[in-house]
Parts: C-alpha cells; sequence; structure tokens
C-alpha cells in the first residue's frame, strides 16, 4: 500500500508538472513511469513462469546441537534477473534458525539461477522437518506480489539424542530390576531341601563394591539390613521391558518438543546404567507407525537405539499402543511418556491400560496419581513420587 501511494504520488507531480511548468518535461516523466511500470509487470510475469525451486539439507543426521545448512537452489529458464524474490522458511520447533527471521529476500540475478543457503541449529532430538512456507514473487516498483503455488518438497533430518552420563542411580535401579533376573523367594542355600526335595537353594555373600547389581537379593537384603549377592553362575535371560510414548498434542509447540528431549534421553540414561550394571533390557518404542522392540544389552546395541531414536516423532492417538505384546511373562513394564499437564487426559487413559511404571518430565505440570510413578529432571536425576 505504500508502494502504490508513492507511486501515484509520483504520477500526481508530473501531472502537475505538465500542465503548470513543462508540457514536455511532465509528459516525459509520465511516459518513464508508464514504462517502468509495465517493465516491472513484465519481468513479474516472467519471473513467476520461468523461477523453479528445490530444497535440501546438507546432512540427512546430525548430532544434537550441531549445525546445518539448509540449501534453496533456485532455477530459472531465462538469462534475465528476476523480479524480488522473498522466500518463508519454517520448521519443527526442534529446529532454529541463527539469523534473527526466516524470511530472505532476493534477486537472483545470475544466468539459470543460484542457491540460497540458510544456518540452521539442531536443537533438540528427534525427527526434524525444514521447509519452505511460501514464496512470494514482487516487482521492482514494489505493487504487484504474486505468490508461486508450487513449493519445493520439504526436508527431513534425524537429531540424534545424547547417551548422558548420569553414574549410577541404586533406586530406579533396583526398581527396575524387580522380578526381572532372579526369584528373590530363594533366599538362602539349604542343603536339606536339596537332599528332600531335590530343588537346589542359592548361597549368598556380603555385597563388595564392583559386584553385579543383578545379582543382589533384595528381598534378603532387607531382612539382613545389609546388601547380599547370589553366588550362583546363571543367569536368567528375563530382561526388563520398557516403553516409549511420545504424545502428539493438537497443537505442537516447543514446549512439548522440550519434553519430548527429555523423556527420550532419559530413556538411554536409564538404559545405560541398567547396561553397566549388566542388565538386559528390551526397549519398545513406535517409529514410522510400527512399534519396534529393541534388545539392550550392551554399548553397542546402545548406540544403534540412539541411532534409530534420532528419526522418531510424537505418537499419533492410534499409535500410542503396541500391536504386539510387551508384557510377556507377567514382567513388569517401566513406561516413559511425554505426557503433560495439557494432556492429562492421555495420562490418564495411560495410566488404566498400563501394568508397570510410569516416568515423566518433571516439567510436565503432573502430580502423582499413582504408587509406582516417577519423574525425572533435566538433569536425570529420578525420584519417586509420593
Amino acid at each position: 500500500m505504500k508502494n502504490l501511494f508513492s507511486f501515484l504520488l509520483c504520477l500526481f507531480v508530473a501531472v502537475v508538472l505538465a500542465y503548470q511548468i513543462s508540457g514536455r518535461g511532465g509528459i516525459f516523466v509520465l511516459f518513464l513511469l508508464g514504462g517502468a511500470l509495465l517493465f516491472s509487470l513484465a519481468m513479474l510475469i516472467i519471473s513467476v513462469k520461468s523461477v523453479r525451486t528445490e530444497l535440501s539439507l546438507s546432512s540427512g543426521i546430525v548430532n544434537k546441537g550441531e549445525g546445518f545448512t539448509a540449501h534453496l537452489d533456485v532455477n530459472k529458464s531465462t538469462l534475465l534477473p528476476t523480479s524480488f524474490i522473498e522466500v518463508t522458511f519454517a520448521s519443527t520447533p526442534n529446529i532454529g534458525i541463527k539469523d534473527e527471521g526466516m524470511t530472505y529476500k532476493f534477486i537472483c540475478s545470475k544466468p539459470y539461477g543460484e542457491t540460497l543457503d540458510v544456518e540452521l541449529d539442531a536443537q533438540l532430538c528427534g525427527l526434524g522437518e525444514v521447509f519452505v512456507e511460501k514464496i512470494v514473487l514482487c516487482d521492482y516498483l514494489g505493487l504487484f506480489r504474486k505468490k508461486l503455488n508450487k513449493l519445493p518438497e520439504k526436508c527431513t533430518i534425524k537429531i540424534l539424542p545424547r547417551i548422558p552420563d548420569t553414574g549410577s542411580q541404586t533406586e530406579v535401579i533396583r526398581s527396575a530390576s524387580d522380578n526381572v533376573v532372579f526369584d528373590d523367594s530363594d533366599e538362602e542355600s539349604d542343603e536339606i531341601s536339596l537332599v528332600l526335595t531335590g530343588v537346589p537353594g542359592y548361597e549368598h555373600r556380603d555385597y563388595v563394591p564392583g559386584d553385579p547389581l543383578k545379582r543382589i537379593n533384595w528381598k534378603l537384603s532387607s531382612k539382613k539390613d545389609q546388601l547380599m549377592v547370589r553366588l550362583d553362575e546363571k543367569v536368567s535371560s528375563s530382561s526388563q521391558v520398557m516403553r516409549l510414548d511420545l504424545v502428539l498434542p493438537e497443537k505442537p509447540e516447543r514446549r512439548h518438543y522440550e519434553i519430548s528431549d527429555n523423556i527420550i534421553e532419559a530413556s538411554l540414561a536409564l538404559l545405560s546404567m541398567l547396561v553397566m550394571s549388566g542388565y538386559e533390557s528390551e526397549f519398545n518404542f513406535c517409529l514410522d507407525g510400527a512399534w519396534i522392540m529393541q534388545q539392550v544389552s550392551d554399548e553397542q546395541t546402545l548406540i544403534q537405539l540412539q541411532d534409530m531414536l534420532g528419526g522418531i516423532s510424537p505418537y499419533k492417538d492410534s499409535e500410542r499402543e503396541p500391536d504386539h505384546e510387551i508384557n510377556l511373562k507377567g514382567k513388569a513394564m517401566m513406561c516413559l511418556t511425554s505426557c503433560t499437564a495439557d494432556t492429562s487426559g492421555k495420562f490418564a487413559a495411560l495410566c488404566e491400560s498400563l501394568n508397570g511404571s510410569v516416568i515423566v518430565a518433571r516439567d510436565s505440570g503432573l502430580t502423582a496419581v499413582r504408587p509406582d510413578m516417577w519423574m525425572v529432571s533435566k538433569e536425570f536425576e529420578f525420584t519417586k513420587l509420593s
């Protein structure tokens, strides 16, 4: 509107010049303004018909906290410079832009096109998307604007989560190992039972720093008020069952992605603690609409899971319930969820169907609604709620 007003003002001045000062000079100015208008409009029409765009990223996978570049290739079928091209970029909330804004305005003057580079930051883990929200061509005088109907296809990037080093948190490891490896009902070795029943008992000794936590007999330890470890060499093939629940809110915002980021890395922190303690874990999550079970038993399998979680995104409601049985052989499950106070209805439904413990983010705004509920902070400290 401002440009139109300025152009009309120029026309008015040219008319006044023609009538009051110099007819020839005024007509000449009017001719120049009219020629400029026609030329500007013609270049806009040519640009709309000749400009084609394509979006790409410098990498398909990055670590959280790293930068990457979005390349917008602007191609044209003529040697003529284009009109002004105004490009507005957009991305999912887990990606940030290094510049002040997401809109760029330029003229493509090089023969057959050039490339616009936009520096981006991978701020939160999970699948990220970068796309062009709109492309508007504007004539040189700023009087006419035309949107390009055909926009480039969006690009996705996997942002790898970190595996936090939190040390050993005995309370949460003990909770995770309950009813998983050994049956603590077999408390002590009993030679008489071997003779009479043929069922061997188990020998125990005091815990020594460095002993695998999976061999601690928690039930016997609580009775004797000191840690006791089993001496048998047989290790059960059972493993801790874990489940990741990433909720898709109606209006996803930055805060929801921050909660998901916290829960994803908390999952890896807990798995890392279990691996260091000698436990195996069965981790269940939904990726691309299909539920996947990843067995985590060592550092290599943990890194494989880290790579897969780099491509994860919040689940739709239809994807939140696992499509396979994960409570096998009566094993209790730990579910890490990104539910918040904003999605309390979905959290309530999860609690009703879940047989096991629930872990939520401290910033979720949720309070204890069941006895087996845990909270994890941004520093990945696990605290049981009461």
